[in-house]
């Protein structure tokens, strides 16, 4: 009996198998097919190891990140940006880019990332010190304050993704998440803030875990079933179509899971103050701040200026920074907001990362134009 059911479950296991394969090939090529390699996860790319700003990359180091749709090899250089090697002296202008994951270029392949593009249509360097690992404005700022100002550049980008910052900057969301990462808050009120670390000290890479990761995407890297199990599982079905699990459950009220309607007043003015004091430590260069819409956001869009943006104009006109809202200058150039985005992801595709560099390029070249050459710092 126990060999009859041994036997029933690796031909039904094969079946499966099978039907995931012609799933693949031939009905929704969104997902990639296996390369049947094994896989071993370095797991120093993303770690807690500055002591200013907490994640960033281990220098010279190298990452395979795979999902269902996409495939990136991501290396670090010698300063641990996810970038070519950059000299800290210019005597050209530069920009410093500075961001969480969408900036990094998550499942992207440099080339295809924003830095990349708008380096190749100005033909002047755009560093790229984005990061993924939850990273809000506080760490910019610092990340500005002890790592970017040691490059010279003179003019500075900051990629704010409304949809998880106001999380990140949080500490009473931190600890509703059991963790601990080692990062930065603001403890009091506008504008007497003090930094806060609830992790007093810098933690060591679990070894275990990266084992655990290996295993699963060496898994992935031989079963057309698995892939398109954890493909379908950030999916649901809504009158006969797969629907993405992160887009919010009811667009009708605008509150419900958009930040650019919904703007939290403590959330605010944590990010403002650490937004105020990256720009005063940019001192004359120019500041450019960008806000990254997300799947959600575009949802809720209804063509009048989200409050938001009405608190981001104020700050720029206050300090002297441009501010550039991505989600109506996307919608005017008639794009449809789900091709930006990986089909099992909410991150930016190469798409999603080619409108946005040509709707910021012709600000960047204007502030380089207005920076005198190799004045650098």
């Amino acid at each position: 009996m126990l060999k009859k059911l041994l036997f029933f479950s690796i031909v039904l296991v094969g079946m499966l198998e099978a039907a995931s394969f012609f799933y693949i090939r031939f009905v929704n090529t969104n997902i990639q097919l296996p390369s049947y390699s094994f896989v071993n996860v370095n797991s120093k790319f993303w770690t807690f190891s500055d002591a200013h700003f907490g994640v960033w990359h281990h220098p010279s180091s190298s990452y395979l990140h795979k999902k269902p749709c996409f495939t990136a090899h991501y290396t670090s250089n010698a300063e641990g940006m996810r970038d070519k090697e950059r000299s800290v002296a210019s005597d050209q202008p530069r920009v410093a880019l500075l961001g969480d994951s969408f900036i990094e270029g998550w499942g992207n392949k440099a080339e295809d990332r924003l830095s990349n593009l708008l380096e190749a249509s100005t033909g002047k360097e755009v560093l790229n010190f984005g990061t993924a690992g939850g990273f809000g404005t506080i760490q910019e700022w610092l990340q500005y304050k002890y790592l970017v100002k040691q490059f010279k550049h003179d003019v500075v980008m900051v990629g704010i993704l409304p949809r998880n910052d106001f999380e990140d900057n949080s500490l009473d969301f931190y600890y509703t998440q059991a963790t601990d990462d080692y990062r930065p808050f603001l403890v009091g009120d506008y504008p007497n803030y003090k930094l806060f670390y609830p992790v007093k000290t810098l933690p060591h890479p679990n070894r275990l875990e990266a084992l655990g990761k290996s295993l699963k995407l060496t898994l992935m890297e031989w079963s057309c079933l698995y892939r398109v199990a954890i493909y379908l599982h950030d999916f649901k079905v809504e009158h006969m179509k797969l629907v993405p699990r992160w887009t919010p459950e009811d667009s009708s009220d605008p509150a419900g899971a958009s930040m650019y309607y919904s703007v939290p007043d403590k959330e605010w003015d944590i990010m403002r103050y650490s937004l105020e004091q990256l720009i005063a430590e940019a001192g004359k260069r120019k500041v450019i701040l960008f806000t990254i819409p997300a799947y959600q956001d575009f949802e809720h869009y209804d063509g009048t200026v989200p409050p938001l943006d009405k608190k981001f104009e104020e700050l720029a006109q206050r300090t002297g920074a441009t501010y550039v809202d991505l989600m109506p200058a996307m919608i005017a150039r008639g794009v449809k907001f789900p091709d930006l985005y990986f089909s099992c992801d909410k991150h930016w595709n190469a798409y999603g990362n080619a409108v946005a560099a040509d709707i910021l390029e012709p600000y960047v070249r204007e502030a380089l134009q207005r920076s005198p050459a190799g004045k650098g710092n």
